[in-house]
């Protein structure tokens, strides 16, 4: 599938090593996201299996973009670079792994973006867990009254802090604004544009957890854990990696992740 002239939304996917988790998130974006669309993988000096993958995919841009990979810093530098590249009128960054699991997921962030006129929607949290119990059945309809109930607190607050692992921006207002992805390592790559943009003025809106969840899921960690960038001795990083792969493998055990999974149609 070529990349379409006429596409509203550019996904950015910082990436660095991590095989299993983009042909995962990949396959889900073209599973359940109807064209046109475009995606950049922006890849961060990998090495591995991962980006002779990327290099087969004739539906993405896998974009080399010679920062030296070094965790949260690097996938700053890179989402700052793809901005660039951007021609659309919005563009979504997220993790290469986050995984869609629900169709219309794209449309609903746009909805919520024009319909509030903000510069900016995503999800505040960086878990995200994808529920689709029958307590989730009606969230799609819910959602509005959900985002309602959440906005004003969102207003009073100033700044709405977005999670860069789901996040819809404007691209005019993102650039108007003079914004940048930066990070000490400490924070995420999107506290500093959040800050930019409520400082112009402009609206920002976190979204309510069941209504994210409905559509993707995120749990993270999965670069730190492919490529084990964490000390032996940091007893706390051990005790979310087993965290991390119960809720990775109970999500991977889905009839409709597993379709996924071998369904190497996806790729071309």
């Amino acid at each position: 599938m070529a990349q379409r002239d006429d596409a509203q939304v550019t996904i950015l996917i910082p990436h660095y090593q991590t095989l299993d988790a983009i042909r995962l998130c990949l396959r889900s974006i073209r599973r359940y996201t109807a064209p046109p669309f475009r995606v950049m993988v922006l890849d961060n000096g990998s090495t591995d299996a991962s980006i002779d993958y990327l290099r087969t995919l004739d539906w993405i841009a896998c974009i080399s973009t010679g920062v030296t990979n070094d965790l949260r810093s690097a996938h700053a530098a890179a989402l700052t670079l793809g901005v660039e590249r951007v021609e659309t009128p919005y563009f979504l960054i997220m993790h290469s792994d986050t995984y869609v699991h629900r169709a219309g997921w794209l449309p609903f962030l746009v909805e919520r973006l024009r319909a509030g006129r903000y510069a900016a929607v995503g999800t505040r949290h960086q878990t995200i867990r994808a529920g689709d119990s029958a307590l989730l059945a009606g969230v799609a309809d819910r959602s509005a009254g959900l985002i309602a109930r959440v906005a004003p607190r969102e207003a009073a607050a100033g700044v709405a802090w977005l999670r860069s692992c789901l996040v819809l921006y404007r691209t005019a207002a993102f650039r108007a604004a003079g914004c940048r992805f930066t990070s000490d390592g400490k924070e995420d790559a999107t506290h500093a544009a959040s800050a930019c943009l409520a400082a112009h003025g402009q609206r920002l809106l976190a979204l309510p957890d069941l209504a994210v969840g409905y559509y993707v899921f995120h749990k993270g960690d999965t670069t730190r854990i492919a490529n084990r960038l964490y000390r032996a001795d940091d007893a706390e990083f051990h005790a979310r990696v087993a965290r991390h792969r119960r809720h990775l493998d109970g999500f991977c055990a889905r009839p409709g992740t597993q379709a996924i999974l071998h369904d190497a149609s996806l790729d071309r």
